[in-house]
């Protein structure tokens, strides 16, 4: 990987500073805000100001603690996700494993806030974990008392997950204590939502499969709506987010009936 450092740190010229950012985004498809700040060695808020200038001159997208390359927009991947308020989803997800318990069958989807819990999953007891990603498949596969179950499917590749009605039906078929979700974006008003119909449709299907629903997000989701409804946030019964979330959106959430844990 090219290595973009420059000395000068606030006093890089700001073209030249953007121009380094749009190599670095163009080169590696997606990069987060605090990646971009070591990197350049200047501020977040400096960050912040080359991404919405670049932005408003069609040069690259923003997404909320990142930026992405426009030419890979079409479908925003799981890799170009990840890099998005990560150390965020890694405290999210290591809380979340916290709740898993013996013999307990469990939904995992295809997000990676969710790929944080398949990574740190609890050991010293059994338990099954279902999925329809690949990858989450993979990284709960690793512990060797996870007893994994990967549901059929037409494959989507970017996020590496398996839906269509094969999934679903798969997914019908098994009976979970808990289902560990991701969303695009959830709204009081609105509820879940996620980018992508056939995504909204496995999720679904989880939901309604499982006794308990456990929402992984981040408080940037917060508030924002997207394509395919998934689900009225009544149907969420516990939120695991960061410290960041407003008194007033976690006001909102428990007058649902949320119970709200921040990490």
């Amino acid at each position: 990987m090219n290595d973009y450092r420059k000395p000068g740190g606030e006093e890089m010229l700001a073209k030249e500073r953007q121009k380094t950012i749009i190599d670095i985004v163009s080169e590696k498809g997606s990069i987060g805000i605090h990646e971009l700040r070591e990197r350049l060695d200047v501020s977040e808020a400096t960050v912040r100001n080359d991404l919405k200038y670049l932005e408003q001159n069609g040069m690259l997208k923003r997404l909320h603690g990142g930026a992405v390359d426009l030419s890979r927009m079409n479908e925003i991947t799981y890799e170009q996700r990840a890099v998005v308020h990560a150390s965020e989803k890694e405290r999210i997800g290591k809380k979340a494993a916290g709740l898993i318990a013996p013999g307990e069958t469990i939904f995992l989807d295809a997000g990676s806030t969710v790929m944080e819990l398949a990574t740190h999953l609890p050991s010293g007891f059994e338990f099954n974990v279902v999925t329809a990603a690949l990858n989450v498949a993979s990284a709960a596969g690793r512990h060797g008392n996870a007893h994994v179950h990967l549901v059929g499917g037409m494959l989507r590749s970017s996020l590496q997950e398996l839906v269509g009605p094969k999934a679903i039906a798969g997914i019908k078929e098994i009976h979970a204590h808990k289902v560990f979700l991701s969303c695009s974006g959830f709204d009081a008003g609105k509820g879940l939502t996620e980018r992508h119909i056939f995504s909204a449709e496995v999720k679904k299907a989880m939901i309604a499969a499982a006794d308990q629903v456990i929402l992984l997000a981040d408080s940037t989701k917060m508030g924002r709506v997207f394509f395919a409804e998934l689900a009225p946030l009544h149907k969420v019964d516990l939120l695991i987010t960061d410290n960041a979330i407003s008194d007033t959106n976690r006001t909102l959430l428990t007058a649902q009936g949320i119970e709200v844990l921040t990490v």
